[in-house]
């Protein structure tokens, strides 16, 4: 756990900074570091509970595992939502008007596509998103990394 934890800060104090130094990314261009540490953090979990207990079967080991990585994906959609909402205020009106732009282009009017996209791309909703799809993700990793502790490392070990 206080392996997500410090993941997790690290990760909220890299975007900080890159904020502060007037290189904000884009949320899809700092999603490798949420993968990074969705990879790790499993992997780094089940592992000290296999030195911890030897004899730790599957169903242990993926809660080992899991459980630090719900605990990253809550932190960091935590962040996001006050990051959006009160440091980078300026991203979201930024972006929907770019995709206003396209939906003007194509032929849809101006005040339907900015009520549609101000209403879907909100901090929340995308804190909501990121939570549940890291939540996905982390599962999806545990799973591996379990089969990939209990069948490689234990042997190893």
């Amino acid at each position: 756990m206080r392996t997500a934890a410090l993941l997790a800060l690290a990760a909220m104090v890299l975007r900080a900074v890159l904020l502060a130094v007037g290189r904000a990314p884009d949320p899809p261009y700092f999603m490798p570091v949420h993968l990074l540490a969705l990879v790790l953090i499993p992997f780094l979990a089940a592992r000290a509970q296999l030195l911890r207990g030897p004899d730790s079967g599957v169903p242990q080991l993926f809660r080992a595992g899991f459980r630090p990585a719900a605990l990253y994906a809550l932190l960091s959609a935590a962040f996001l939502l006050a990051y959006y909402s009160w440091m980078d205020v300026t991203s979201f009106p930024v972006h929907i008007n770019a995709l206003v732009e396209q939906a003007v282009a194509a032929g849809h009017p101006e005040a339907e596509a900015r009520a549609r996209f101000e209403n879907f791309f909100t901090p929340f909703n995308y804190a909501s998103l990121s939570f549940f799809l890291m939540l996905l993700l982390g599962a999806f990793n545990t799973l591996l990394t379990t089969l990939l502790v209990h069948k490689v490392l234990r042997r190893v070990s």
